[in-house]
């Protein structure tokens, strides 16, 4: 590769690599069998509905080879980024509907229905 494209390609290249770094905390670990499972598989939150009580926990594990976040589209959680092979818990103490989404990949939609 000749250096002028190299100045063209490095910078793009660092600033895709930036956006997918997070200062934010680490997802919570959680074992299995914690609370209510949900999937990221496929560019896909697996189930995309999911109906729980108050005070039960969700668990997101990442199946992906590719870093997700799970984010309320209300901003009332974010789990930050996290890759393949991590988990997000997440325990609501209000009955409400949170829909959610990646932060990375927008398209990527699902919702978690609270309720007493």
């Amino acid at each position: 590769m000749n250096a002028a494209r190299l100045h063209v390609v490095l910078p793009l290249a660092l600033a895709a690599l930036s956006a997918c770094v997070s200062d934010r905390p680490d997802p919570v670990a959680t074992g299995p069998g914690d609370g209510e499972p949900v999937r990221i598989a496929g560019f896909a939150f697996v189930p995309p509905q999911l109906t729980v009580q108050v005070g039960t926990s969700v668990i997101w594990t990442n199946d992906d080879n590719l870093f997700h976040t799970v984010t309320a589209d209300d901003g009332s959680f974010d789990s930050a980024t996290f890759t393949r092979g991590q988990t997000f818990s997440l325990t609501p103490a209000v009955a409400r509907e949170f829909p959610y989404f990646c932060a990375i990949h927008p398209f990527m939609r699902g919702t978690l229905t609270v309720v007493e």
